[in-house]
């Protein structure tokens, strides 16, 4: 009987070594690439089950802030009305399925891809519009203005958005990780519609730890 519980328990125990999978959180900063950005945070948390010999495959929550300034019309064609340039900032949480590939046999490196959905948490869009300075009623304008006007309701509340990126792993003496995290994001709609539309690339850095279950020090 104790050779058959025996057998049992191993059989238990390789079936769970067999599920292997891995979390994490991390944090860094990104910056738009098709525009004028402002340095922006970052934050993630993943989980990632084992699908097969280094693939994995789960589901990424993550916030991400864009901040940037668009030029719409330079100085030597612009008419009274015209926009000059759009300032917005704004923030999205995203639930984005993600899978993920390590590359080598101790899994030091990893590519990764995302594709999901995100919400607007909050956020600000201006418009900068070429507005002329007049004189009491009656007189011709003697000079020009920029005019700021809340365009907000351009910013989408939902937006789609892929991603591919490469992770670096640095084991400890433990089993936790040290992950860094390089990813470039798109969103196909854009961040902002109407007759000026957004549409930019999202370049993220992050670094974070990670935990690989069951506790093991090299993957088969």
């Amino acid at each position: 009987m104790k050779r058959y519980l025996l057998a049992i328990v191993l059989c238990c125990a390789g079936m769970s070594a067999a599920a292997q999978g891995m979390f994490g959180a991390q944090a860094g900063f990104g910056y738009t690439t098709g525009y004028d950005s402002r340095l922006t945070t970052a934050w993630e948390a993943y989980y990632l089950h084992k699908l097969r010999y280094h693939l994995y495959a789960g589901g990424s929550l993550f916030l991400q802030r864009y901040s940037l300034t668009a030029p719409v019309h330079n100085s030597s064609s612009i008419s009274y009305g015209d926009v000059v340039s759009i300032r917005q900032q704004s923030s999205y949480m995203f639930l984005s399925p993600k899978i993920d590939y390590a590359i080598n046999y101790r899994s030091y490196f990893h590519i990764f891809a995302t594709a999901g959905i995100g919400l607007r948490m909050g956020g600000k869009q201006t418009s900068f519009t070429h507005a002329p300075i007049w004189t009491p009623p009656g007189s011709a304008p003697y000079g020009a203005d920029t005019l700021a006007v809340n365009t907000s309701y351009n910013m989408p509340s939902v937006i789609t958005r892929v991603g591919f990126g490469l992770a670096e792993r640095i084991p400890t003496r433990g089993y936790w990780n040290i992950m860094l995290s390089q990813e470039v994001g798109f969103m196909p709609g854009g961040i902002s519609k109407g007759p000026t539309p957004i549409q930019t690339p999202y370049i993220c850095f992050q670094i974070g730890i990670m935990h690989k279950y069951p506790m093991v020090f090299v993957e088969y």
